[in-house]
């Protein structure tokens, strides 16, 4: 029974849509995401320290949050780069002061309303974008065609409160409709 429910699972996750991505992918992901963390609180007291965050989609890992030095963050970024599955990391950390419990509760906020806004956009498939916020910046990750990177940027934008709107998508090529895939 448990196997069954597993497998219906795979089928919404996987197919023939090209944003989606496998179970075995979103597992590695956390495995990035938990690899890299160690690597950056094994790479020094101080960065051990800082409020770092990072989030993995498809082997793209972003780094946001804030370090005392531009060394510290370049030091953040060699340790996520040693580890294994990372294709590529894009580094927002600023160098700067740390945040502050008000400042990450306005940014769960401001992820929420972003998120609210691309679910009720027809021309974003909201299920497919991940929202990364820090200090009023919006992160957008995932796998989307062109069209839909450029129309979830532009919601986002929208939203009150958004300082700035960063792109960090993979473009993949549009999912072939019922009609296109019934002419095939």
């Amino acid at each position: 029974m448990l196997l069954a429910a597993l497998c219906a699972g795979c089928a919404t996750v996987t197919g023939t849509d090209p944003g989606a991505r496998s179970l075995g992918v979103i597992f590695d992901d956390r495995g990035i995401e938990f690899a890299a963390k160690n690597e950056i609180r094994d790479a020094g007291e101080v960065l051990a320290a800082s409020n770092i965050g990072v989030d993995s989609f498809n082997g793209v890992v972003l780094l946001t949050g804030s370090v005392a030095t531009d060394a510290l963050k370049r030091q953040a970024q060699q340790a996520v780069e040693r580890v294994r599955k990372v294709r590529r990391v894009h580094n927002e950390i600023v160098v700067g002061p740390q945040d502050t419990i008000v400042s990450r509760a306005n940014d769960r906020l401001l992820s929420t309303k972003v998120r609210a806004a691309l679910v009720g956009d027809a021309k974003v498939n909201a299920d497919r974008v991940s929202i990364v916020t820090r200090n009023g910046a919006v992160f957008l990750m995932g796998l989307v065609p062109a069209e839909q990177s450029n129309a979830a940027a532009e919601v986002a934008r929208k939203v009150l409160g958004v300082q700035r709107v960063v792109k960090v998508f993979e473009h993949v090529a549009p999912a072939a409709t019922a009609e296109e895939d019934e002419a095939r």
